[in-house]
């Protein structure tokens, strides 16, 4: 009877063994895959790869990069916005038509696609493309702002549209505050609502801002607060 029990205590251990060594692995955490310098940042300080970023990135992070080298934009940065806009979902559509990965109205993404010659528009790497395109594009958008000031800026142009910011830099610039900051520009949206006509109409000779008052300004502030820390994750866990 002893041959049996001995041969079961090896198993059960042996088991253990593969089991400890699995459970290893796995806490190395997604990160692992996408390596970090771990001698210039400890990697008990460094946030795990969540599992929807890992998924995403195994199936189209190779295109991401490549986009986003072309067209000269951190792909971090775009990761964080295309995370934001869709939670990963290519099927994703809002509520006022915008669609894809990176959320694109349709004529913004028609109107993109003819300056580049992208014929299938419908299909998600399409979608990344003109979105990566579209986040460029903002970006150059503010030329005099510095460092993250930039990022923050044409993060929140992605999402209210560029006028919108312009008008927020307008209020900010009447107000002495520098335009080309982003908190003088976080600042100035809320101004932007309607109760604030009295101050508008010392700015705008029609009395309202360019693009029409704008009530929607808190939905812009968290959206540029997610995605900076999105990005800010990214940037500890990616290579660039």
């Amino acid at each position: 009877m002893k041959g049996p029990r001995i041969r079961g205590l090896i198993i059960r251990i042996v088991a253990l063994v593969v089991v400890g060594i699995a459970i290893v692995v796995t806490s190395e955490s997604d990160a692992a895959r996408y390596s970090y310098d771990s001698t210039v940042i400890p990697e008990n300080s460094i946030p795990k790869l969540d599992r929807q970023t890992y998924i995403f990135l195994t199936e189209y992070g190779k295109q991401l990069q490549d986009l986003s080298y072309t067209y000269g934009v951190d792909w971090r940065l775009a990761l964080a916005v295309l995370r934001q806009e869709s939670a990963f979902n290519p099927e994703a559509t809002s509520y006022k038509g915008a669609e894809g990965f990176m959320q694109l109205m349709p004529e913004t993404g028609l109107w993109l696609a003819s300056l580049h010659n992208v014929e299938d528009i419908s299909s998600p790497v399409a979608n990344i493309q003109l979105g990566v395109i579209h986040l460029r594009d903002m970006l150059r958008d503010f030329p005099e702002a510095e460092g993250e000031n930039r990022l923050e800026l044409a993060v929140a142009a992605y999402n209210s549209g560029l006028s919108r910011v312009q008008d927020a830099q307008a209020v900010a610039e009447f107000l002495g505050d520098n335009p080309n900051t982003w908190p003088s520009v976080k600042s100035a949206l809320p101004l932007l609502s309607k109760r604030f006509a009295p101050l508008q109409k010392h700015i705008w000779r029609t009395g309202r801002p360019t693009s029409g008052y704008f009530g929607g300004y808190d939905q812009t502030l968290v959206y540029v607060e997610n995605v900076m820390h999105y990005y800010n994750i990214y940037q500890n866990v990616l290579h660039r």
